[in-house]
């Protein structure tokens, strides 16, 4: 069964797959996932600092909800596709009937290609996973991608700790071994010895060998075809079952730190229980993004792409001032607290532009004055327009600037409200702004789209 849902959305105890209508399964279900939550950063840095799993909620017996996260659940067979909200055409709009993963792939594909906030082994991983339709493809597709890099870069030896008899002494020599069990037996040339070798054979290379047969059979031609270039240069490294705790048990040196995400990687396929078989009723796994940090490094990386044709310079996540400079207590000073991170910054020759992202379901500006002025009382957040307004009277500017995303198939608006906010300063000026998120079939299009926007805003003339 494959149900597909938006984020936010309640899927009904009753419309949950059979094997799920349990609340052993739903448990073993939140367990999980739990797993996944707590090895997310493999991926992606998110800022959720709660060890609970925020994936799904589970509300009793009135089912799940979906949140803030899109991808694939596959647990004991049964799936749950979770698509971005703004694929909707409107607020209002419910249908799910016509959304396929592969217009998800495709859209995630884009949107990573932008995101430098999320580590990945291509800069352009578009030409890697051209054909590639889903998640659990695109992470294989990622995994060989890092092994093979890794191997062309030296094979990886380490010193690996052996006990055994020897014909001569070298290393740890067990003594007492050689008076009680050796010298009795007639065993004089033989010394039971401690000592490190350099092998090619270690838990590393074993842990690779394991997690590539392990899902040697759950992808495309093409890749097994990669994974077998892999076994052979791991010929000599013996068949182990590995377990995911393996992975948390090595210790790399500065050297190896590119070994790093092949572990992580190695540990979450390991956890999602990748069947050795095609698919089958008990293969689970899952693969889920935060769309707001999505939708955050995607339009900030785009801006870094286009407006560096133009001598700008935009930073993400600028974070060198705080909104408190100081803290007095007594008569000490305890320094600087609350750090301001700044979505996207922007400076051009003469003029700073503070932006900030907000994923958020914003109606379009337009019809009668009334509608424009309800959407700006009603759908943003007054904390962000709090936030901006501080940004903006910190840096000494007048204008910030709110972003939100536009739902599928919108064309741009022309206008866009501006918020006036008095300051003794000079009054601050805060600007609402939709800008297009979703690629459909005309890719460049969209891009044509939002650069306009960003070209506008910045004041630059084409």
């Amino acid at each position: 069964m494959v149900i597909n849902r938006y984020e936010n959305s309640q899927i009904k105890f009753e419309s949950l797959p059979i094997s799920w209508q349990s609340q052993n399964v739903l448990d073993e279900l939140a367990d999980f996932l739990q797993q996944n939550w707590e090895q997310r950063s493999v991926f992606y840095e998110d800022g959720t600092i709660t060890s609970k799993q925020q994936f799904i909620a589970f509300i009793g017996q009135r089912g799940i909800k979906t949140k803030n996260y899109i991808g694939t659940i596959v647990f004991k067979g049964e799936q749950i596709n979770i698509f971005p909200k703004m694929f909707r055409e409107d607020a209002d709009y419910t249908e799910t009937e016509n959304l396929t993963q592969k217009h998800l792939m495709k859209n995630l594909v884009h949107w990573l290609e932008y995101c430098h906030k999320i580590e990945y082994p291509f800069i352009n991983i578009t030409t890697a996973l051209e054909d590639t339709e889903d998640l659990r493809e695109l992470f294989i597709t990622l995994y060989i991608g890092y092994v093979r890099s890794a191997l062309e870069r030296g094979a990886y030896y380490q010193y690996v700790e052996k006990t055994e008899d020897c014909t001569g002494i070298k290393g740890k020599f067990d003594i007492k071994d050689y008076y009680i069990n050796k010298i009795p037996n007639g065993q004089i040339n033989r010394f039971r010895c401690s000592y490190s070798k350099f092998e090619y054979d270690n838990k590393v290379n074993r842990i690779i060998k394991y997690t590539c047969k392990q899902i040697m059979n759950s992808t495309t031609s093409k890749n097994q075809k990669e994974i077998r270039k892999i076994l052979m240069r791991l010929d000599e490294v013996n068949d182990v079952p590995c377990s995911p705790h393996d992975c948390n048990s090595i210790q790399l040196s500065k050297m190896h730190r590119h070994y790093d995400i092949i572990l992580s990687m190695s540990k979450m396929f390991l956890l999602n229980r990748l069947s050795n078989y095609t698919v089958d009723n008990n293969e689970s796994f899952c693969f889920l993004f935060p769309t707001e940090l999505l939708f955050e490094g995607f339009i900030g990386g785009f801006m870094q792409e286009v407006l560096s044709e133009y001598g700008a310079k935009v930073k993400l996540q600028q974070s060198e001032m705080h909104l408190i400079e100081d803290v007095i207590y007594g008569e000490r000073s305890l320094g600087a607290a609350f750090t301001m991170r700044h979505d996207i910054l922007v400076e051009t020759k003469n003029k700073i532009f503070i932006l900030d992202t907000k994923y958020k379901q914003v109606s379009r500006f337009e019809g009668n004055d009334e509608e424009v002025m309800r959407v700006v009382r009603e759908e943003p957040k007054q904390t962000d327009i709090y936030q901006v307004c501080e940004y903006a009277r910190k840096r000494g500017i007048q204008d910030a600037y709110l972003l939100y995303p536009m739902y599928r198939y919108e064309d741009r608006e022309t206008i866009f409200p501006v918020g006036i906010s008095p300051s003794p300063s000079g009054d601050i000026r805060i600007h609402f702004i939709r800008v297009p998120f979703v690629f459909e079939e005309d890719s460049e299009k969209m891009k044509e789209q939002l650069k306009s926007i960003i070209l506008d805003i910045i004041g630059i003339d084409v």
